[in-house]
């Protein structure tokens, strides 16, 4: 059976004196990791009418990493959640750049008709070449999002980088043996 930390066991989780000593247990941790973050927590807890929404929000966001790092420690699965953010912070560029550059700029580069007509095959060549030609889905989608976020730095000396990643340059008749029924922007084949 899974041993929990801080002196606590399951039946803990279950109970209203367990649940409490629990929290005194999160408390004390915060307290010794961030004091001023502990010290707005109990004033909040002590008038939370006091607190406007917005002050309640940034305090929830403040917290929440503290919480998930005590999850942790209490269940004692550190090493799972320290990969798991590995893994997140590593996929963050995509992140970025499907809210940033995909959705802003590149699915409004082309509406309809125009979008239907992109080679997407062509593109998606145009891009390999311009990425060192990724091998599966995910690589290509991380090496597209680093690029695109490289590319924005200095947007002038990547103009037809950004425009072939908006589906927006004729590049056509640099693949003409890729042109075909199969047309899907270079995002969608991403």
């Amino acid at each position: 059976m899974l041993n929990l930390a801080f002196g606590l066991d399951f039946a803990d989780l279950y109970s209203t004196p367990g649940l409490a000593r629990l929290d005194a247990a999160f408390l004390r941790v915060l307290a010794d990791t961030d004091a001023t973050l502990a010290e707005r927590l109990a004033a909040a807890r002590a008038a939370p009418a006091s607190l406007a929404g917005k002050d309640e929000s940034t305090l929830l966001i403040d917290v929440a990493p503290h919480v998930e790092d005590f999850i942790a420690r209490l269940f004692g699965i550190e090493p799972d959640v320290r990969a798991l953010e590995a893994r997140h912070h590593a996929l963050a560029p995509l992140f970025a750049v499907k809210r940033q550059f995909v959705q802003r700029k590149a699915v409004n580069a082309h509406k309809g008709d125009a979008a239907a007509a992109l080679d997407g095959p062509a593109l998606r060549i145009l891009l390999e070449t311009r990425l060192g030609a990724p091998v599966g889905v995910k690589a290509f989608e991380l090496a597209f999002a680093n690029a695109v976020t490289a590319w924005q730095q200095d947007e002038a000396a990547h103009a037809d980088d950004a425009a072939v990643a908006c589906g927006g340059s004729d590049h056509e008749q640099e693949f003409p043996a890729v042109a075909g029924p199969a047309r899907r922007t270079a995002v969608g084949a991403a």
